[in-house]
């Protein structure tokens, strides 16, 4: 059991070893060469000329509605400290994974709460709400 780390340890360093330099005249050892003809392996289809994936972060909004005020179009939603959306943001309202609601949020918020007005549907206290 002892013996696996050691020889997995050695054959990553001898992987890793075998594209690096030439050991007689120190440079790197040309890629070899590419078939052509009738048995080569097929061309891709798009050229990659940016290799490394674009990392874009997620700035999707999660939370609840804590209170409903139907006469006054408005709503209070519970969501976490620190990640509150932005002003005049728009949000849906869900309800069992269905779309009930739309709500804009305002200015005015405390803590993790804040309000929003509500805009189209019609919204419960405990629905989901989301940004999409």
């Amino acid at each position: 059991m002892r013996r696996f780390p050691i020889f997995l340890l050695a054959a990553l360093v001898t992987a890793g070893c075998a594209g690096t330099k030439d050991k007689k005249s120190g440079a790197a050892r040309p890629a070899p060469k590419a078939k052509t003809g009738p048995g080569a392996p097929p061309k891709p289809a798009q050229s990659r000329t940016n290799s490394t994936p674009t990392i874009e972060p997620v700035s999707a909004f999660n939370g609840r509605v804590v209170l409903v005020n139907a006469p006054l179009k408005y709503v209070v939603i519970e969501g976490v400290i620190g990640r509150l959306p932005p002003a005049d943001q728009t949000l849906n309202v869900l309800r069992d994974g269905q779309k009930v609601g739309v709500v804009v949020v305002s200015s005015q918020s405390r803590g993790a709460n804040f309000a929003a007005d509500l805009t189209q549907g019609e919204v419960r206290v405990g629905d989901t709400v989301r940004s999409d």
